[in-house]
């Protein structure tokens, strides 16, 4: 379809006029020359600075980030996967603002947001109107605004964007075979690359879905083997992430493993979970789910409702349980000891606000099939009438609520800043890590670090002389010393070499017994010589790289070949 066509019709004008409208509403605190303050955004901004110094160097991929602690390094990047947040990092290198580069950013994942609740709500009822219900639902709703605009919680509200994908794939495995696996393999291998605990929380939902239907899954050969098969391939793509930092964890223990918070301390009080300030999930997309209670089962004539009535009633449960588990009526005192990787209960809020929003989209899809008649919606009788009326004002308070969300943004504690292109070149700066939970053990004193960064101490007690290039220390050595304790905070995969007046090198131990968890080089009957230390890949992550990117390729050939294939077949 040429542009003109697509512009001339109605429907297309009135798709297109609601998400520039709900897009638009979503980032109005965005237009701003200052950043949105939020709880989480100079750690953020740090991962991003760190990223675009890396390609700045000709490094883009390094894992551990030596923007932080003065220089010190810290593996942000082992820990927690940057796979989005090469997009700010880019628009820093080619010279937008520290502000514009995170404001662009927050946008484009609104934008993803939105389309992609939409294209799922639509592949599961194939309607427009809820397509554009259950994306507008999603992108205003209050718990995702206050993820992007309170807490800048950027693993989170990513996430926001692949989380349909696998509500969409979990149906499509039990209603139709499995026949699209992209959905899996894509929402799967999202959420890993976004956000870990939101991967669990959804891992959590499809085995429950998968488990509660086994006659159709688990006793069906045919989807029990795509099952297998989707699952590996996850897994194969996103090894480069999640191979590297099990092999870390398996050789050092880190600050993540001493909680520094309890999760019954931040359990949200049960009458707080509606409220309209956060940590709450808000009211609106509970209200939105109302037109479930005009439809009973077998009502519609339609063919699929019942499968989609049924899968909204499933989704409408497990969001339920996924929110009273962010309340205060869940023993977290109890349990709290074996989820502490939860931190925040209300961190469920995620699930809830899109298995709700989802619902909804699906509700009302379920009745809405003839989008050809897009301008009659409220000219139809009996329930889809009172349905299409009731998402007609939840809609407009909707977007009430998102307008007003401005204001309560614009005048909040958090406010604006401006933050200068050479924010981070102030070493204080580099040390905003939160808790950092991903401090070896080793480090004693966190506070310390950046002081000790600028420091290389010998086993006499002497400092020696160095210098930074890139992301290596260099330094000459001179004289019969044991050691020397080199300001770099050790992980696995930090190298030594001394290289010789006559050109050899020579591999030294490293371990991370130096001074506050540094690295330390054991320099005994070495000699004199150029002293170089740096990270590199251990062997376990280059194999694991190589593996994801073969499977990267191999996805891409079948992709193509499935293309072409339907084409020759017309379809």
């Amino acid at each position: 379809m040429r542009i003109k066509d697509f512009c001339k019709d109605r429907k297309n004008q009135i798709i297109t006029a609601v998400f520039l409208i709900t897009v638009f509403i979503a980032c109005m605190p965005l237009i701003s020359r200052n950043c949105i303050n939020g709880h989480d955004l100079e750690y953020h901004l740090l991962r991003i600075e760190s990223l675009k110094e890396g390609m700045r160097m000709g490094k883009p991929f390094l894992k551990i980030n030596t923007l932080f602690f003065g220089g010190a390094g810290y593996a942000s990047s082992m820990f927690y996967p940057d796979f989005l947040l090469y997009i700010p990092a880019f628009l820093r290198l080619i010279g937008f603002s520290i502000n514009a580069s995170y404001h662009i950013f927050v946008a484009i994942c609104i934008i993803l947001t939105y389309l992609s609740a939409y294209y799922c709500v639509k592949g599961i009822t194939g309607s427009v109107y809820g397509a554009m219900i259950g994306a507008i639902t999603l992108s205003l709703c209050q718990y995702h605004l206050d993820d992007i605009y309170v807490r800048s919680a950027v693993g989170e509200y990513t996430a926001f964007i692949f989380i349909p994908l696998v509500i969409y794939a979990v149906f499509n495995i039990l209603y139709e075979n499995a026949d699209k696996p992209q959905l899996f393999i894509l929402g799967y291998s999202g959420l890993l690359l976004c956000h870990t605990a939101t991967f669990f929380m959804c891992t959590l939902f499809g085995l429950a879905a998968i488990l509660l239907n086994f006659k159709k899954t688990i006793l069906n050969k045919g989807i029990l083997i795509r099952l297998v098969i989707m699952t590996g391939v996850t897994l194969l793509l996103t090894g480069f992430y999640w191979i590297p930092m099990l092999e870390q964890f398996l050789h050092t223990v880190f600050y993540v493993n001493t909680p520094w918070m309890q999760p019954k301390d931040e359990a949200v009080g049960f009458l707080n979970i509606f409220g309209n300030s956060f940590p709450s999930l808000g009211c609106i997309c509970v209200l939105m789910l109302i037109p479930r209670i005009f439809i009973k089962k077998g009502s519609d004539p339609n063919e699929g409702n019942e499968a989609i009535l049924g899968y909204a009633d499933l989704l409408i449960l497990s969001g339920a349980l996924f929110t009273i588990l962010a309340s205060d009526i869940i023993p977290w005192e109890r349990i709290g000891r074996y989820a502490s990787f939860i931190q925040f209960p209300w961190r469920f809020f995620i699930m809830g606000s899109v298995l709700f929003s989802m619902a909804a989209g699906l509700i009302y899809g379920s009745l809405n099939k003839n989008d050809d008649e897009m301008t009659e919606f409220l000219t139809v009788k009996g329930n889809t009438r009172a349905v299409n009326a009731a998402a007609v004002i939840l809609t407009f308070i909707l977007v009430i609520n998102g307008i007003s969300a401005f204001g309560a943004i614009k005048n909040g504690s958090q406010g604006y800043y401006d933050y200068s292109d050479d924010y981070y070149s102030f070493k204080p700066y580099t040390a905003n890590v939160i808790a950092g939970e991903w401090l070896p053990e080793t480090v004693r004193d966190k506070e310390r670090l950046v002081d000790d960064s600028e420091i290389m101490l010998s086993d006499k007690g002497s400092k020696i002389d160095f210098v930074r290039v890139k992301n290596t220390i260099e330094a000459d050595i001179t004289g019969d010393l044991e050691y020397a304790d080199v300001p770099f905070i050790y992980y696995l995969g930090y190298r030594a070499e001394l290289i010789k007046p006559d050109g050899s090198r020579t591999l030294l131990k490293i371990t991370g017994e130096g001074n506050n968890g540094m690295c330390r080089v054991y320099l005994k009957d070495m000699g004199n010589g150029r002293l170089k230390v740096y990270y590199r890949n251990t062997l376990l992550s280059e194999v694991s790289i190589y593996a994801s990117l073969i499977s990267l390729v191999v996805m891409i050939i079948i992709c193509i070949k499935h293309g072409r294939t339907r084409l020759e077949k017309g379809n």
